[in-house]
């Protein structure tokens, strides 16, 4: 051999071993990227931990995100690394953790392979593909009863879309044109993928509440809405992802927060008002429990949605003409429709083993970051005598006690349907609630993060008065992809914008919750 061969056969050996540190160095590195997440509501860890491991078997976009766009280098590294996580890869106490078994554990839905460029006209920046992304469409809707741990949820929907990976454009309390709107755009969406005619999958999140602005979606949910979304399913289903949850509370908690969020301020302030002398009236009750023996099985109730649902947040004594005992109490009939609904949901889960719930709805929808910190917390509700509290339900909650008993039931189910085990399953939720952190009065379940989305949700007046372009994300099917901010009050029409070239707009109106 030559010396010019045998320098060229040492450059290349050289060479190679760079690469190889490189594509170590550049993987972990990738590990090291994480999203950022939003409020979620009033709910510890999981106390469901009798399974232990410190051996942690998700795959990384589990809790950290991939990044949206990847020049060739950064493929090839992240191709690599999925190699050798996929050949077995060793956990943090140095054991291996199995191929098979990373598969069973892993929440990802895979990776996007579609890079994403940004065209600008006039002051709308409409962000694009370059490619047909690999990514199913996906449609997932929540239906939130309240105080089951539903803001949570909320928040962690409205965080998606200011990471830039999805959609939440319609208020939880949608009308019917904003509803059929949303199906109509949706569909046609869908379809224009299926067929090779759009090249960015819709992905789109929906909440069914009711109560505010509109009741109508939750009047209408079983009958409407839920079989519609059905329909969406058996339309797509060996193309898209079309999916659905719901949480149910443990009945003597669901009744302290109710209570604590809804009813403890009226009822003192007439308690103030009779001590004063000034007002001899009695229609709140005179305590929780005269208040909760009136109220009969709040959460199947809530879900029904039937003429006198107004009647769980009135005051204990008021009277309304449609609130009659028929209409009040939960029928052999009524709970054999709440049987049939509740059964056709893909996840149903419970409020005290709210991350667990979220595991499985981010395999099944998608979503791949599920980090979240607490909101709605109070005071009022750590001040209730629940044990006392349970005594005074107990024969008013039977709907609700069952209805519970079937959730954390279904969520094994699952678990083991998503997962493969509980036990492997429960691996995962421990590595996850083992990177909480606290940081003042907030938890950061899941970890905290370490860089800002890249857009931020603001009033439209405000994004024209700084002369700010607004954006349109390329999954989304409606012009505007957040529009459930009227939800909370904002009647103003708001807009998704960049950070970076919104800093002099102070106000926020979703997305900057922990900035």
């Amino acid at each position: 051999m030559s010396a010019s061969a045998r320098w060229f056969t040492a450059f290349r050996a050289a060479a190679a071993l760079v690469l190889a540190v490189l594509v170590v160095v550049s993987a972990h590195r990738w590990r090291a990227e994480r999203q950022s997440f939003d409020d979620g509501d009033s709910v510890e860890p999981s106390s469901r931990t009798q399974i232990t491991s410190t051996v942690f078997v998700a795959k990384p976009e589990l809790v950290w995100r991939a990044p949206v766009a990847l020049d060739v280098a950064e493929q090839s590294i992240h191709e690599s690394s999925n190699a050798r996580d996929d050949a077995g890869a060793t956990s943090a106490d140095g054991s291996v953790e199995t191929a098979r078994e990373l598969e069973t554990a892993s929440a990802s839905v895979g990776e996007r392979d579609a890079t994403a460029a940004t065209t600008t006209s006039n002051a709308t920046t409409t962000a694009t593909a370059t490619a047909k992304s690999d990514e199913p469409c996906a449609l997932h809707l929540f239906r939130h009863v309240s105080k089951t741990g539903g803001t949570t949820v909320r928040f962690w929907f409205e965080r998606q879309t200011v990471l830039g990976e999805w959609e939440y454009p319609i208020p939880y309390g949608a009308s019917r044109e904003e509803w059929e709107a949303l199906k109509t755009a949706w569909t046609d969406a869908a379809r224009a993928y299926v067929n090779g005619t759009r090249a960015v999958p819709p992905r789109t999140l929906v909440e069914v509440r009711g109560h505010y602005p509109n009741s109508w979606n939750a009047q209408n949910f079983a009958n409407v809405v839920f079989e519609d979304v059905l329909a969406m399913k058996e339309e797509f289903a060996d193309s898209c992802s079309v999916t659905t949850s719901y949480l149910v509370r443990k009945p003597v908690d669901q009744y302290a927060s109710y209570y604590a969020y809804y009813v403890h301020d009226g009822m003192e302030e007439e308690i103030k008002k009779e001590q004063a002398g000034e007002s001899t009236k009695n229609v709140w009750g005179r305590s929780l429990h005269e208040w909760a023996a009136t109220k009969q099985d709040m959460q199947t109730r809530e879900l029904l949605w039937e003429e006198c649902v107004h009647h769980l947040r009135a005051p204990t004594y008021e009277k309304n003409d449609k609130w009659t005992k028929d209409c009040i109490t939960v029928s052999d009939e009524k709970w054999a429709r709440v049987e049939a609904l509740v059964g056709q949901f893909d996840v149903v889960g419970t409020t005290e083993r709210f991350n667990e719930f979220l595991h499985v709805v981010g395999k099944i929808a998608g979503v791949r970051d599920l980090r979240y910190v607490f909101s709605n917390t109070g005071t009022n509700v750590d001040k209730v005598d629940k044990e006392a509290l349970e005594v005074t339900i107990k024969n008013v909650t039977t709907r609700d006690a069952a209805l519970y008993a079937y959730a954390d039931a279904a969520l094994n189910a699952a678990i083991e349907h998503h997962f493969g085990s509980l036990q492997t399953f429960r691996r995962v939720v421990d590595s996850y609630e083992a990177a909480t952190v606290k940081h003042g009065t907030r938890h950061y379940i899941g970890g905290k993060p370490d860089f800002t989305p890249k857009y931020k949700w603001v009033k439209a007046e405000d994004a024209k008065l700084q002369d700010v372009p607004t954006v349109q994300l390329p999954m989304w099917v409606m012009p505007d992809g957040g529009g459930q901010a009227k939800a909370y009050m904002v009647q103003e029409k708001v807009v998704l914008v960049e950070r970076e070239k919104a800093k002099a707009i102070r106000t926020c109106i979703k997305g900057c919750s922990f900035d």
